[in-house]
């Protein structure tokens, strides 16, 4: 996955970011392989599936491809498009 950062200003030269999102996801791991152990523990005492609350974070991670997001503010507009 990709994602591309547009931000443009008035006067000013648009600025574009190419961002793999899998060196993201490799900070992350850490992180999350250390959170693993805190989130099902707290799973278990709410009496949740913990099969379908993987499930539903998986469907939202693959859902974000193709996710376009535009911010304008006064003179300056930020995009965010993820391939």
């Amino acid at each position: 996955m990709m994602a591309v950062l547009r931000v443009a200003r008035p006067q000013r030269p648009i600025v574009r970011l190419w961002l793999p999102l899998f060196l993201l996801w490799l900070l992350a791991l850490p992180v999350a392989i250390v959170a693993l152990p805190l989130a099902a523990v707290i799973v278990a005492a709410c009496g949740r599936n913990s099969v379908r609350m993987v499930a539903a974070y998986w469907n939202v991670l693959c859902a974000l491809s193709g996710s376009h997001i535009e911010v304008q503010r006064r003179h300056r507009r930020v995009c965010l498009h993820v391939y």
